[in-house]
C-alpha cells in the first residue's frame, strides 16, 4: 500500500484520482515484486534460465570506456554471440530445434567505484554453460555446477562470449531474481525523489540504473495465457486477482497493462461460460467482491456504467435502427419480386391468358392445383430461370404508382420502357 498517495483532477470530467507515488518504499517494493513474479512465470516456460553479472576489466580501451559510462551495444552483441554461437551448434546437427534467446538486462553503477556493470537474467530452449569456453582461476570448467555461484563467494568466470572482462552466474530462483531485478528500480532511487525515505541519505550513490528486456511478447505474458486457457478446460475464472507462479512465494498480482490484460481475459472467460452453461463462472461474484473497492477493474468487469437517461437514449436508438432494417428487408423483397424482366407469381396468377401469352409465356396446372409457367416459344428454362433481373420496375406490375414502388426504384421509375 502507497505512503504517500498523490492526487489528481482530469480537467475534461473533473473527477479525482487517487494513484501511488511510485517513489516510497512500499512502491519500490511493490514494483520490485512485481518483475521477480514475472521473472519467475517466464521462467516456467523455458526449460533453462540462468542469473548473469558481466563485468569490465581495463584491459583494452573498450573495457574502460564500459566501466566508465553505460554502453548497452556491449549487451547487444553479446546476446548476438550468444544467438549466433546456438545457431551454429544447431546446424552441426546436435539440437533438432530452433534456439531461443529471451532475457531481462539491468545496468549498475557500482556504489563503491562508479564502474558500470551488468545483471541479466537469460531464458532459453538450450544450456548457454555449453556454449563457448569458461575458465576459473585460469583453469577450463565444463561442467555446470563448477561455474554457479554459491553462496557469497563469487566464482569469477572468463568466458569467451564475454570479451571484456570476468562473469558470474548464479541459479534463477527467487534469491537471484531479486537480487538482479532489485537494480531495475535505480531511476526511482535520486535525491528528490528518496526525499523522506530512509534511504535518503544514500540514494545518490544510487541514483544510476538502465532496465531493458525482451518484449514481444512481453516478459510473463506466456504464462498468463496459458493460465487462462487452463480456466477455460475448467469452466473457471480466478476469484480474485492473485495468480501462483511455480517457485514463487506469494502471490502475483498483475498491474498496469498486464491486469487490464487479464481483466479482459476474465471477461471472455465468464462471457464463454455464461454461453455455455447459461450462468456466470461460480467464481465470478467473489471475483467481483474482491475488487469491490476499485472503481476502475469494475468498470472492464461490468462494462461502463450509464446513467438512466443513456440508457433511455439508447433503446432508442436501437429501437430506430430495428425499424430501418425492417424497412430495408421489405423494400429489397420488392425489388427482388417486382425488378424482374416477367411479373412475379401474383401478378402472373392474376392474368388472363392473354396477358400471359404477351408475356411469352405458356400456363399450365399442376397436380397439386398450382400453375406452372413456361417460355412459349420453345426454349429451354423454368419459371425462376426467366425471371432475369431487369434493372427496374416491371411495366405490368400491379403495384405500379404505389409509394412502396416508389421507395424501391427511386432511380429508374416505376413506369415501363
Amino acid at each position: 500500500m502507497c505512503s504517500d498517495p498523490q492526487e489528481f483532477h482530469d480537467k475534461d470530467s473533473g473527477e479525482v484520482y487517487t494513484v501511488s507515488c511510485r517513489r516510497c518504499d512500499e512502491c519500490i517494493a511493490t514494483r520490485r515484486h512485481g518483475w521477480v513474479a514475472r521473472a519467475m512465470a517466464e521462467k516456467a516456460d523455458w526449460p533453462y534460465a540462468v542469473c548473469l553479472t558481466l563485468t569490465y576489466a581495463d584491459l583494452t580501451q573498450t573495457a574502460r570506456d564500459g566501466a566508465a559510462m553505460f554502453c548497452y551495444a556491449d549487451v547487444s552483441d553479446f546476446l548476438k554471440r550468444l544467438r549466433s554461437a546456438a545457431r551454429y551448434e544447431a546446424r552441426k546437427g546436435k539440437w533438432n530445434f530452433t534456439p531461443v534467446v529471451r532475457f531481462l538486462c539491468a545496468g549498475e553503477q557500482g556504489s563503491r567505484h562508479g564502474r558500470c556493470h551488468w545483471h541479466l537474467i537469460i531464458y532459453s530452449n538450450f544450456d548457454l554453460c555449453r556454449l563457448g569456453k569458461f575458465r576459473l582461476r585460469g583453469h577450463l570448467v565444463s561442467h555446470r555446477r563448477d561455474m554457479v555461484t554459491e553462496g557469497k563467494r563469487k566464482r569469477r568466470l572468463n568466458w569467451t562470449l564475454w570479451p571484456h572482462g570476468f562473469m558470474t552466474l548464479q541459479e534463477p530462483d527467487q534469491a537471484g531474481m531479486n537480487y538482479v531485478l532489485s537494480y531495475c528500480l535505480k531511476d526511482q532511487f535520486s535525491g528528490e525523489k528518496s526525499s523522506g525515505t530512509m534511504r535518503e541519505a544514500s540514494s545518490e550513490n544510487f541514483a544510476t540504473g538502465l532496465f531493458r528486456m525482451s518484449k514481444y511478447p512481453p516478459i510473463g505474458e506466456n504464462f498468463l495465457m496459458r493460465k487462462m486457457e487452463s480456466l477455460l478446460e475448467k469452466g473457471a475464472v480466478l476469484p480474485a486477482l492473485q495468480i501462483r507462479v511455480p517457485g514463487f512465494s506469494g502471490y502475483w498480482q498483475p498491474s498496469g497493462s498486464f491486469r487490464k490484460k487479464l481483466l479482459w481475459c476474465l471477461v471472455a472467460l465468464n462471457k464463454r461460460i455464461l454461453w455455455t452453461t447459461g450462468a456466470p463462472a461460480p467464481q465470478w461474484s467473489s471475483l467481483l467482491s474482491s475488487l469491490s473497492q476499485n472503481d476502475a477493474d469494475l468498470e472492464i468487469l461490468n462494462g461502463p456504467q450509464q446513467n438512466e437517461q443513456d440508457e433511455q437514449t439508447l433503446e432508442a436508438a436501437v429501437a430506430f435502427r430495428g425499424r430501418e432494417v425492417a424497412e430495408a428487408r421489405r423494400l429489397g423483397e420488392i425489388r427482388r419480386n417486382c425488378g424482374r424482366r416477367i411479373p412475379c407469381l401474383s401478378c402472373l396468377n392474376g392474368s388472363t391468358e392473354g396477358q400471359i401469352r404477351d408475356f411469352g409465356l405458356v400456363r399450365t396446372e399442376a397436380e397439386d392445383g398450382s400453375w406452372v409457367y413456361a417460355s412459349s416459344d420453345g426454349l429451354p428454362g423454368t419459371y425462376k430461370e426467366l425471371c432475369r433481373p431487369l434493372g427496374r420496375s416491371n411495366p405490368a406490375c400491379k403495384r405500379l404508382g404505389t409509394a412502396d414502388l416508389r421507395k424501391a426504384f427511386p432511380r429508374t421509375g416505376v413506369e415501363g420502357p
